[in-house]
């Protein structure tokens, strides 16, 4: 990470309005040919129109952008493709159904001189040469579903490589990652910069943004309040920027429970996913569920609330008896926060107001008729509890940040006597701000005496707000840690095999 070199790319005075909302207001970024830039800010700041004007798939508003020293404006998708510009999403954008070597080649002609033929064997050779130098084992043949999300943002930059990459944005990618895979992807990001790749990364952990970066731009409320190179800047600094507070770590204070057991889960299967799962929780109790991907954690939580289907085994409410079905667990007050809100947790072309009544229809409907008032009145109540952002109430959920969407998520329960709330990495594309302000509902909600059982891929998390942690392997319980057992490294022992089962030692 030694001196920069000319900028390959320069963003002056960049502004872009949605509406009468400004959300970015006169924004300057430069970015160095050898550098790996990163964004970073709460949701809402702006970072993802940034990449997104940078990338030429939204237009700017006022402002110029030069990239390798020419004002460039891209007219579609193949223009910015062939300018060597590429968008590594959260998510990776593929056809699940078709193969590695499909998916590369989805938009690439590789052509036979006299034929005009698609070359199969070319472009097969071609991406299997730049898989092996981005450190990939899996054949170019197998489909995409069946790869790993990490496996996955691997085939997006094969992707993006078959041209001359000159800039590779890559926004949020760890989200979903295990320490592993992601060790694995700096590796190769740090190996397409030492290339001549210039990388922008977004990303929401911090500790991530000051491993890989060269240098940090912080946006809050669509401006840049600060530039950092990253070797004069802390966490801490980056996180009062951002908020323009100090956030204290989130940690349950005495790391008791009631000692009331409200749930029981008892030898539960649910075949090919979770195999002979036994554990109690207590009221007042923060249950933690460690493990890598893959292991059975999300497929626990649906099994107990009744969305998998199970082969054997029980649960039981002490206070309301045996749990089988959703709608039995809904009336017995569980409720599930899952991890993929936008598909399972959310109407994202419905309204903020529709989203958060429609747990509530008993108390906002009668006799089958729903009562307008009353919808804004619990909508407004629980938008304002939550301090979710917005410009109005009708506003589509799916215009909203990521830590708003799951403040949305989380929300929409909290009319209801909820006494055992079922999390799945309830911080997972959230930002700094957010996960604090979820962080504290969480322990204030054990503190008064709800059951939490959460799944959490970050270990930081995990440990900081777990008073027990079961951690799961190929589906079943690898071990449980409580008090000063828990540890990062017990955690991964356990998930990965290392340790053996009981207490983790």
């Amino acid at each position: 990470m030694g001196g920069f070199t000319i900028n390959v790319l320069e963003c002056k005075s960049v502004s872009k309005w949605y509406g009468d909302a400004a959300v970015l207001k006169s924004v300057d970024f430069d970015l160095a040919q050898n550098e790996i830039h990163a964004i970073v800010g709460e949701n809402g700041a702006g970072k993802s129109t940034l990449v997104k004007i940078i990338s030429g798939l939204v237009p700017v508003d006022v402002g110029t952008i030069k990239f390798e020293g020419s004002d460039r404006t891209f007219s579609n998708i193949r223009e910015i493709q062939n300018s060597g510009v590429a968008l590594i999403h959260q998510e990776p954008r593929l056809f699940p159904d078709l193969s590695v070597l499909e998916n590369v080649c989805v938009d690439y002609q590789v052509r036979d001189g006299k034929s005009k033929r698609f070359n199969w064997k070319k472009a097969e050779g071609e991406t299997k040469e730049l898989l092996a130098q981005l450190g990939c084992s899996f054949s170019v043949h197998s489909p995409v579903k069946a790869l790993s999300v990490a496996d996955q943002q691997m085939v997006d930059m094969v992707s993006a490589l078959r041209k001359k990459l000159k800039l590779l944005i890559v926004d949020e990618p760890t989200a979903s990652l295990t320490p592993s895979e992601v060790a694995r992807l700096f590796e190769t990001i740090r190996k397409l910069n030492a290339s001549g790749v210039a990388i922008i990364f977004i990303g929401h952990r911090l500790e991530e943004v000051l491993q890989l970066s060269d240098r940090i731009t912080v946006l809050k409320d669509g401006e840049v309040v600060a530039v950092k190179k990253t070797s004069e800047t802390t966490e801490d600094e980056l996180i009062r920027l951002m908020v323009g507070r100090n956030i204290s770590a989130s940690s349950t204070d005495s790391k008791t429970s009631s000692g009331q057991t409200s749930l029981k889960v008892s030898n539960l299967e649910s075949p090919g996913y979770v195999a002979d799962v036994s554990f109690e929780v207590n009221r007042g109790e923060i249950l933690g569920i460690g493990g890598l991907v893959g292991a059975g954690r999300s497929e626990l939580l649906e099994t107990i609330f009744g969305l998998r289907k199970r082969s054997a085994g029980e649960v039981i409410s002490t206070k309301h008896g045996s749990i089988k079905k959703v709608k039995r667990a809904i009336s017995s007050g569980i409720a599930l926060v899952p991890e993929d809100r936008a598909h399972n947790g959310l109407f994202l072309n419905r309204s903020i107001n529709e989203n958060l009544v429609i747990t509530n229809l008993k108390l906002t409907s009668r006799g089958g008729k729903r009562n307008f008032g009353k919808e804004r009145e619990i909508g407004q109540e629980l938008i304002e509890k939550f301090r979710v952002k917005l410009s109005s109430a009708t506003q589509l959920v799916r215009e909203l940040s990521g830590g708003n969407q799951q403040k949305v998520s989380l929300a929409k329960w909290l009319k209801q006597e909820i006494e055992i709330l079922l999390i799945d990495e309830p911080s997972r594309g959230v930002d700094v701000g957010s996960k604090s302000e979820i962080h504290q509902f969480l322990n204030n909600s054990a503190k008064d005496g709800m059951s939490i059982i959460m799944v959490s891929s970050d270990m930081r998390e995990l440990i900081e707000l777990s008073h027990r942690i079961i951690v799961m392997r190929n589906g079943r319980i690898a071990g449980e840690l409580s008090g000063s057992e828990i540890s990062e490294e017990a955690v991964l022992r356990l998930a990965s095999g290392l340790a053996t089962a009981g207490k983790g030692h």
